[in-house]
Parts: structure tokens; C-alpha cells; sequence
């Protein structure tokens, strides 16, 4: 859903100026991924949902990490060391001078998620085996990419366990994004008044959360863009890696061509909402097609809002500019196509549409240009604010007792430090 990126966006000075129109709950929900890809299937990455019990919602919000204890094998690419793959509080003796100490002792120890949830920890298994052993995991709208730096496998969100996918939720600060922030923006819809919930409110969400498990793939970055939508015409395309990629300028009448096919074929005239975001991937033709890209794959589907990164655009110019005879409204329910309509589609739709291609409106293809600052970002790592130096983690994972003794250290060279910058000015006097 957001896109988070530590360059300031020129959306983020945007969308406290400019005037969006009302954002409802509708437009939300018709963004989740369980929404639309039952309706996109053929034209996306293969993938499994599976609904997330309360029990799961709340094992992701609770603080601490406890991971389950049935994996046999250890991740064969771990970068760095770590505690086990179980983590489970020390018995520690607790000082008599500490209530709070006293109070977390008298409560029940957590259960693992493999006891706590059996059936829905044996369903993420199952559904790890179904798509080839690898999958890049997400909830409706996120995917976890902020927890990379904490993945066993070099730094991405490949996760082939359970526990690799636990990990990476409880340590992302996007997916809680999804569980609390999801309607920030949003007034009040015409058919569904429900209200918003509080932020820090430990109610349930107020949607039906799922974990999607996508057939893991790594991409090339140069090939992934964000492409705007307004009043149903293709308005922007963006580059999403803001690195600058020589190769890209040859590409341009490529990357518009299978983009435009995509939208004109497929998401034109069956998304729910005439206005939106979406976000492609673009491999690689074959060679003995003689086809320099493949077809576009769609991965994601973004509200029209200020909380989705406009990237190279700026929010302000998308939502002043006109568009020749714009399609206003809504889709309804007998206009879609049916839900097993894809395989036949994707054969005919090229040529059957290629005519009504000619007339739409041409959108503009932003990529970093060699000169441009983005192009020489010389600064900190993407997602670096979300991340913690690593003795954090580690007293993280070892439970209660691993902050409690992590916290005593910590303060204990912070007293030693003070105790010497008083010794040090004391002896300059």
C-alpha cells in the first residue's frame, strides 16, 4: 500500500498542500490484495492467501519475538550469527526489589506459533511447499520490506520457513501500517459507515487481515515502475529504483507499450475505482521471440492518496492535470469479467484491443536521468530508520529477560560514562 523511502519524496511536501478527493474505506478494501487478484490472477506472480486468525493479529502485535520451536533445519545463508530459531525467556532469578520484575513473572508464559495457532502455522508451511519452497510474504497492502536487514537470507524477504516469515512481520514497522493506519485518511464511504479505529487500540482490525504468500523471484530492480491512473486513463509512469540505469533510455517506447497493454487489456475498465495506482514488474523478452521485454506482471495496487509515494511525480501536477474525456464512476459487479475468464482472455485481448489503444491518452515515462541528484544519493541505506543496531535484536529475540539484562548493561555503561566526563572535568579544573 505506502511505499516508504528515506529520500523525501516530492509527494511527502505534496500531500500537505494539495486537495485530494475524499479517500474511502471502498477504495481501501478495493486495494487489499485478497480484493483483486482473484480477478488478475493470470497477469500476477503466483501466489497463495490465507486469512489470519485473531490469535495471528495479536501474536503480531504483542512485543518481543517468539518464534516456533518444529523447525528442524537452519537457514543455509545466514549472514550473521544469531540466537536458535527458538527463542525462549530465560529462567532468571528476579530481584526482590523489583515489582515490575515481579509482575512480569507472575505472567503465563507465550506459547510458540507453531502451539498457539497449529493450524494456521501447518497452513504457511503447506503453502511455502505449494510455491517451490521460496516466497516474499505480505498482509493486504505491505509487504515487510523495512525487516530485510533481519532476514537470514541476504537481506531480502525471501523466507522459507515459517519462522522466516514470523520474523520478518514482527519486525517490520509496515505491517503494523496494516493493522493500525490503514484508513488514516479515509471519510466516511455512502455504504459503509463503520468507524476507524484507534491507532494503539488492541480491537480487532477493522477488515479481514491475510498473510500473501507470493513465489519468491529476485528482481531486477531498473524493471519495476509505479504507474498512475486518473479518471481511468493512464497518466505517469514512474521509475521505482531511484538509481539511474543507461540502459533504461532505449527501453522508453517499450516500457509505455507493455505497460499501456497491461492497463488497456486487463485494469482499465474492471478496477472498482477510477482512479488508483499500480505497480509493474517488467522482465526480460525471449530472445528467440526476438521480443526485447516480456509481457508486464502486476504486483501491487495503491490507493490514489497522499500515504502512496508519487516517486518522480509530484501529487500536486497528477491531480491538476487534465485528461481527455475522463470515465467517471465505478465499476459495478455484472460489468466485471468472470473470475475464470483470465485464461481466455490472455490470448485474445492483444489483438482485440489494439485498435482502441490508438486514441488513449500517451502517458509520460519518468526515469532517473543521469544528471539528476537522485542519481548520486549518497545517502543512508533504504530503510535505515526502521532499523536497530543488532544487540538490540538479539536482546529481542532472547525474550523478557534478554531486554531486562540488555537494559541493566546499558545503563550501567551509561553510568560509567557520565562517572568519567565528571572525573575528566573535574580534573581540567
Amino acid at each position: 500500500m505506502p511505499t516508504f523511502t528515506n529520500a523525501q519524496s516530492t509527494s511527502g511536501t505534496a500531500s500537505s498542500t494539495v486537495q485530494f478527493p475524499p479517500i474511502t474505506r471502498d477504495h481501501i478494501l478495493n486495494c487489499s490484495y485478497d480484493s483483486w487478484f482473484p480477478k488478475y490472477r493470470m497477469s500476477c506472480i503466483k501466489s497463495r492467501i490465507i486469512p489470519l486468525s485473531p490469535e495471528f493479529v495479536e501474536y503480531i502485535r504483542e512485543d518481543g519475538i517468539i518464534l516456533a520451536d518444529d523447525d528442524g533445519a537452519e537457514p543455509e545463508d545466514d549472514e550473521w550469527e544469531s540466537t536458535p530459531s527458538t527463542f525462549r525467556p530465560p529462567v532468571e532469578e528476579v530481584d526482590s526489589d523489583s515489582e515490575s520484575d515481579s509482575d512480569e513473572e507472575d505472567e503465563a508464559p507465550r506459547l510458540p506459533p507453531n502451539q498457539r495457532f497449529p493450524e494456521l502455522h501447518q497452513a504457511i508451511k503447506d503453502k511455502i511447499a505449494e510455491l517451490g519452497g521460496a516466497v516474499a510474504p505480505k498482509l493486504n497492502w505491505t509487504a515487510p520490506k523495512d525487516a530485510a536487514w533481519i532476514s537470514p537470507h541476504q537481506n531480502t524477504i525471501k523466507c522459507t520457513s515459517p519462522n522466516d516469515i514470523y520474523l520478518l512481520l514482527k519486525s517490520s514497522n509496515f505491517i503494523t501500517y496494516d493493522l493500525e493506519h490503514a484508513f488514516d485518511d479515509c471519510t466516511s464511504s455512502n455504504n459503509n459507515n463503520t468507524p476507524s479505529v484507534p491507532a494503539n487500540s488492541n480491537a480487532p482490525p477493522p477488515f479481514k487481515p491475510v498473510l500473501v504468500l507470493r513465489s519468491y523471484f529476485n528482481p531486477h530492480t531498473a524493471m519495476e515502475f509505479r504507474c498512475f491512473v486518473k479518471h481511468r486513463n493512464l497518466v505517469g509512469i514512474s521509475q521505482r529504483d531511484l538509481s539511474f540505469y543507461e540502459f533504461l533510455g532505449d527501453l522508453r517506447a517499450d516500457i509505455v507499450a507493455r505497460v499501456s497493454q497491461l492497463f488497456n487489456h486487463k485494469l482499465r475498465y474492471t478496477f472498482p475505482d477510477g482512479c488508483f495506482t499500480f505497480d509493474v514488474y517488467i522482465p526480460e523478452g525471449e530472445e528467440e521471440e526476438g521480443e526485447t521485454l516480456s509481457r508486464a506482471r502486476l504486483i501491487d495496487i495503491n490507493p490514489w492518496a497522499p500515504h502512496t509515494d508519487s516517486l518522480l511525480f509530484d501529487w500536486g501536477e497528477l491531480l491538476d492535470m487534465e485528461v481527455p474525456g475522463p470515465v467517471l464512476g465505478v465499476v459495478g459487479a455484472d460489468e466485471a469479467p468472470p473470475a475464470g475468464g483470465d485464461d481466455a482472455d490472455e490470448t485474445s485481448s492483444d489483438e482485440d484491443e489494439d485498435d482502441n489503444d490508438e486514441d488513449d491518452f500517451v502517458p509520460e515515462l519518468r526515469l532517473v536521468e543521469k544528471e539528476d541528484p537522485a542519481a548520486f544519493n549518497f545517502s543512508s541505506p533504504q530503510y535505515s530508520a526502521h532499523k536497530l543496531p543488532k544487540d538490540v535484536v538479539d536482546a529481542s529475540l532472547a525474550g523478557e529477560g534478554g531486554m531486562r539484562d540488555f537494559a541493566r548493561k546499558w545503563r550501567e555503561m551509561t553510568e560509567y560514562r557520565e562517572n568519567v566526563a565528571d572525573w575528566e572535568m573535574g580534573d581540567k579544573i
